[in-house]
């Protein structure tokens, strides 16, 4: 194809030129001369390329017709021969069917888009950097964008935190007669016994907990009283997470202003566990000891394991003197 096309005379004459001038200039400067030979190829393919788009219809045209007469006459014995089982092939395949002319036509069209796309890139190779480096930077500047948001909407579960929604929950203690609930940093350590436990075992609502509760509590268990309540904060203000709790988890509310306890510990974690995922009428798990994905899923809930920050917290009635501390 090339020597065809090299026989134009314009060709030819462009070629000349071109070659004269890298002749002229290679004792010089080598930059010049890659410039050049780059320069020539961009020429050829645009000459290429033109010559294509010039003689594509034809193309084009001449394929159409021999396809069609080839179809034609296939078909039509086909037909003759099998009506029956055309028929059913028709009807079956109407939506999936393509004619061929289509796929030569889009085989076409992709050679001149690639054509073209080639040609771009030796034309202005640098514009084409500039556009990626545009690109990336904006990408990158999204993602921080995304970043903060989330950093900014999500308020990070700590101790402060949970000093803030203790102090609202005590709030609501003392309006029903229960005396405040105190910071005891001695129920800390067994939130975090507690926490190693359950995640390794997510499916199983407070999982282990007797067991837990008799290796290191059992000297206590003549007086010692333990509540436990295992939350989600993630995401919510300590105001925002009180009233959900009041209209989604009512139990584990209850639990919080109960009297009987006057002291909790908690620990903040981060570990598998199961989320709902879309809506479910299950807002809360009622219970210890509960299968939590087939609960889920009895109530037409869908659930998928995932990584979130646990708040987990102990309740009593009791704390060692040594270790009390007033809420501020």
């Amino acid at each position: 194809m090339w020597d065809k096309i090299i026989n134009n005379s314009y060709l030819n004459y462009k070629d000349n030129t071109l070659s004269a001038i890298i002749i002229t200039n290679l004792s010089s400067n080598k930059y010049i001369i890659r410039r050049n030979y780059l320069q020539i190829i961009k020429e050829k393919l645009k000459i290429l390329i033109s010559k294509i788009f010039l003689n594509i219809k034809k193309i084009i045209r001449s394929l159409l017709i021999v396809y069609t007469r080839h179809k034609h006459h296939r078909n039509d014995n086909r037909f003759r021969r099998h009506k029956h089982r055309y028929n059913n092939y028709y009807y079956n395949n109407v939506s999936g069917s393509k004619p061929k002319r289509n796929r030569i036509i889009k085989i076409i069209a992709r050679i001149i888009i690639i054509l073209l796309i080639i040609l771009v890139v030796l034309d202005n190779p640098s514009y084409i950097k500039q556009i990626l480096k545009i690109l990336q930077t904006s990408i990158n500047n999204i993602s921080a964008t995304i970043q903060s948001t989330i950093t900014s909407i999500q308020p990070t579960i700590n101790s402060t935190w949970v000093f803030q929604f203790f102090s609202i929950v005590n709030q609501y203690r003392q309006s029903t007669g229960a005396p405040p609930l105190q910071y005891c940093p001695w129920l800390d350590n067994f939130a975090h016994i507690r926490f190693e436990t359950m995640i390794q075992n997510p499916a199983i609502s407070h999982y282990g907990f007797d067991q837990d509760y008799n290796e290191y509590l059992s000297q206590y268990q003549d007086f010692l009283s333990v509540g436990e309540e295992v939350l989600y904060p993630n995401g919510y203000t300590p105001k925002d997470y009180v009233q959900y709790m009041q209209s989604n988890a009512p139990i584990h509310w209850e639990g919080l202003l109960n009297s009987n306890y006057m002291y909790y510990g908690y620990y903040i974690g981060y570990g598998p566990t199961y989320a709902i995922i879309g809506s479910c009428s299950v807002t809360e798990i009622p219970g210890p000891n509960i299968n939590v994905p087939q609960y889920l899923q009895s109530h037409g809930c869908s659930v998928d394991i995932e990584n979130d920050t646990w708040l987990v917290i102990e309740l009593s009635n009791w704390c060692s003197e040594s270790s009390i501390s007033q809420l501020p």
